[in-house]
């Protein structure tokens, strides 16, 4: 039986000693006021001068004395009840006590399952991910090996002068960058492709078969990287 049966049948059984205990009281008050009744009949007989009245009150007395007798049984008989209901909520309430360690003990357990089983998937999951992780791991070195180590490749300048002439300051610029550039000491690793009187033709050219890092073109007003004009 679950706790909760326990616990309404507790309840059933006070209620009943409640009312046990009420009826006890009102049969108890009943007989008191029975015996009242009886003993002022009785008085009211022995003072009576009429023998009529005298006989009348003296049944009346007895009857009321009839009533609180069986006023008084009943009281009794509830009162033995009410007192039979205590035992009965003792058994129940230890009853009640086990049935709710019971439960108590059995929710700890499904809690306790629950967890683990919350921990198992848990660590599958894991499991899974580490494997999915080494899988992947392998599968880029397997692919990095494959892939060849790039060659190295020397920065190449294409510079391009704009004056039809050449000019002075151009072949200036010019020199300056080669000379900059054979004092550095990655110099092994620059390529320059120099056109002094360069067309667009040599641009395009240039870009084609040259493939440039990097694109310096010199005006005779100054000097063109890229986009922006810096003035000499």
């Amino acid at each position: 039986m679950s706790a909760n049966q326990y616990r309404g049948q507790l309840e059933r059984k006070r209620k009943q000693r409640l009312d046990a205990d009420k009826k006890a009281s009102e049969f108890r008050a009943k007989e008191s006021k029975k015996r009242a009744d009886a003993a002022k009949a009785r008085q009211a007989a022995i003072k009576a001068t009429n023998p009529a009245s005298a006989r009348t009150k003296t049944r009346e007395a007895d009857r009321r004395e009839d009533e609180a007798k069986s006023a008084g049984a009943d009281a009794a008989r509830w009162a033995t009840r009410a007192a039979g209901y205590p035992r009965d909520e003792a058994t129940l309430a230890s009853r009640l006590a086990r049935a709710e360690q019971s439960e108590r003990d059995a929710a700890d357990r499904a809690r306790e399952r629950e967890q683990q089983q919350i921990a198992r998937r848990s660590a599958a999951q894991q499991a899974a991910m580490s494997t999915r992780l080494s899988e992947a791991e392998a599968e880029v070195q397997r692919i990095d090996r494959r892939i060849p180590e790039p060659q190295p490749e020397k920065l190449r300048i294409l510079i391009l002068g704009a004056s039809a002439d050449g000019g002075l300051r151009v072949g200036r610029e010019q020199k300056r960058i080669r000379a900059a550039i054979e004092s550095a000491l990655h110099r092994d690793y620059v390529d320059l492709d120099v056109r002094p009187a360069a067309t667009t033709e040599d641009l395009l050219d240039g870009i084609a078969r040259f493939r440039p890092h990097v694109i310096r073109l010199f005006a005779v007003e100054g000097v063109v990287e890229g986009r922006r004009l810096v003035r000499g």
